[in-house]
């Protein structure tokens, strides 16, 4: 009966987001081309952890070499509203965890400037305003925003859970139906395991262009882990045996796995996606972490946990702690990362 009550309330929702992607279809409703410059709109067809942030770090490397790129966020859960160029006065409080990563990964190349604006068709109008130069925008996690016709889109979707496997949210973690998946100009499935054969990746491109009426990119894509390092002096290290992981983001199995398979033992303090930390969250890592029997341990986060850490009041109570954060990036193998960069290049015109 709870499921049967579940799928109802997905068909309720679906037909809501079905009848919004027809008037958007039919131009009923009004969306918004720019010739210049040109924009990429990133999203997945599910709620969050399918690997954005580092794709966005991959595109604005690519690009940024020889055009001036700019990155347009939401900047979720953020303390301020508005347009917003993040500078060296902001924070994650006042960015948004991910903007501020991107920033802090960014700050001193001159041709990358990130933003935040909840209306995603004001903050590139003012982008260009800003940055009349501007070449290239990168919508973070607007696959379903269409009030702006971007000239590529990617969808990103997992490989533990393709979207092809999944159902519309309540039911599922579905945003909108399967057949969204139709909009997307290239597909990339995330977190891959790496040197996956080709006969495991046959079947899922067939049930992936099931979902699209003609032939899509589709590409696959793992994580690359990066040496620990140390908040307190952003010294790369190794890692004692004994972890207390901490994580508050929507997919923490990928860094769980790869730090049990290299042989750590490890306790994990899980909270939900995008947590802002409080002062009494860090007074429950440290009561966590000297119960922990070894007298070798360490507290190990990601870089985007990392962000919402490093600038809070109470940071004091953590700082004599062994804390770490691991660096992650986006990999490919040589081959596929050529055609994946010459398929970008070509949609853009450069």
């Amino acid at each position: 009966m709870y499921l049967l009550g579940l799928q109802i309330l997905s068909w309720g929702y679906g037909g809501v987001v079905a009848l919004r992607n027809f008037l958007y279809k039919k131009k009923l409703k009004k969306s918004i081309f720019y010739q210049k410059p040109k924009v990429i709109a990133i999203g997945n067809l599910a709620l969050g952890g399918t690997g954005k942030t580092p794709l966005v770090i991959y595109l604005v490397q690519l690009l940024a070499k020889q055009h001036p790129t700019a990155v347009l966020s939401r900047g979720y859960k953020r303390k301020s509203i508005g347009f917003k160029v993040i500078n060296g006065l902001d924070t994650a409080l006042t960015a948004g965890d991910e903007p501020y990563l991107l920033y802090r990964h960014f700050m001193d190349h001159p041709n990358v400037t990130i933003a935040v604006c909840e209306n995603r068709a004001k903050g590139v109008a003012k982008i260009v305003e800003y940055r009349p130069n501007v070449a290239v925008i990168l919508l973070d996690d607007a696959f379903q925003h269409l009030r702006l016709t971007p000239d590529l889109n990617i969808l990103l979707t997992t490989f533990h859970r393709p979207f092809f496997k999944d159902h519309l949210l309540p039911l599922g973690r579905l945003r909108e139906s399967r057949k969204g998946a139709s909009r997307a100009d290239i597909i990339l499935v995330t977190k891959t395991p790496a040197n996956l054969p080709p006969s495991k990746m046959g079947p899922i491109q067939i049930a992936i262009q099931k979902y699209h009426t003609k032939a899509v990119a589709i590409f696959f894509s793992h994580i690359i882990y990066h040496p620990p390092i140390r908040m307190s002096n952003r010294k790369q290290t190794s890692l004692p045996t004994t972890l207390l992981l901490v994580t508050g983001i929507a997919d923490p199995l990928p860094l769980r796995n790869y730090l049990a398979s290299n042989g750590h033992q490890i306790t994990h303090l899980a909270f939900p996606d995008h947590h802002w930390f409080s002062a009494a969250d860090a007074s429950a890592i440290t009561r966590l972490f000297h119960s922990l029997s070894d007298s070798d341990k360490a507290i190990v986060t990601t870089e985007k946990d990392y962000v919402r850490l490093i600038d809070l009041p109470w940071r004091k109570l953590l700082s004599p702690l062994p804390i770490f954060y691991i660096p992650m990036e986006m990999g490919f193998t040589q081959e596929t990362q050529t055609i994946f960069e010459t398929k970008i290049m070509e949609a853009l015109g450069f």
